[in-house]
Formats: C-alpha cells, structure tokens, sequence
C-alpha cells in the first residue's frame, strides 16, 4: 500500500474528531477522495476540509420554528464523524449566518442525507426564508487551526 499519493489530515481535524495523541498524528493518513458537489453544486476536488458559510434571512414570523430547526440541525450535525464544526451566528431578529466545517467533500454528502438536515431543507422548501446564501470553499492545508 503506497502512501505518496494520500494526504495528511490535519492535526487539529483528528483531535477534534478522533482524539488521537500528538505522537500518533504525523502517521495518520487518509485516501484521497474524488471529485464531489458541495451545497450549492459546486465541484471541489479531494481536498483536507470543507468550510460552508450560510446567510439566511428567515421569515419574522417563523423565527421561533427556524431556532427549533437549527438547533436539531446543528447538534445532529456535530456528533457527525465527518464535521469538524457547526456554529450558529444571530446578526438581527432575523438573519443568521452558519459556519460549518467537515474533513472532506464525502462528510458534506454524508451530512446532506442526514434526517437533521431534513428539517432544514423541509423549513426553506416550505417557504421560512426570505433569502439564503450558500458558500462553499475548500479549508486548504492551513485553513482550520
């Protein structure tokens, strides 16, 4: 099994999702994965991580239903293996913005078939949002320390 062509996960990925000692980190390696679609279809390559960044306007009227949604959303999504962050930002009564992070493309696939994720898709399809927006960028080999 040749490991020259397999990239290193960062070591702050594998503390925070697989507690491995400092000793142990510069010999893990993971395979590198192919081309995937993130939110919003935009293709990235195989590359450590993933950072998504959400701005969604809610309704004001649905405020409460959406916290509800979020929440399950983002406590169903940070005991996910592959998400390395899931934090919820409140800039007004009714704009929010995610940051979510994961190890790789194939964790973001994983996290969209997730029954948490439902619900979010469920609240924008039922018309909760007045306006989203979806970035989806790679974290780069220094991206998330």
């Amino acid at each position: 099994f040749s490991t020259h062509r397999i990239p290193m996960i960062s070591q702050l990925a594998l503390l925070l999702i697989g507690g491995a000692s400092a000793l142990q980190l510069h010999n893990v390696r993971r395979p590198a994965q192919s081309v995937h679609r993130l939110r919003g279809g935009a293709p990235v390559a195989a590359q450590p991580g993933v950072a998504i960044v959400v701005d969604a306007e809610i309704v004001p009227d649905r405020v409460d239903e959406f916290i509800k949604v979020i929440e399950a959303d983002a406590k169903g999504s940070r005991g996910e293996p592959g998400c390395l962050r899931f934090d919820v930002l409140r800039a007004s009564d009714t704009r929010f913005f995610f940051y979510e992070a994961y190890v790789d493309a194939a964790a973001v696939d994983t996290h969209k078939a997730q029954p948490h994720f439902k619900l979010w898709s469920d609240f924008k399809a039922s018309g909760g949002c007045t306006s989203v927006s979806v970035k989806a960028v790679p974290l780069g080999e220094w991206g998330f320390q």
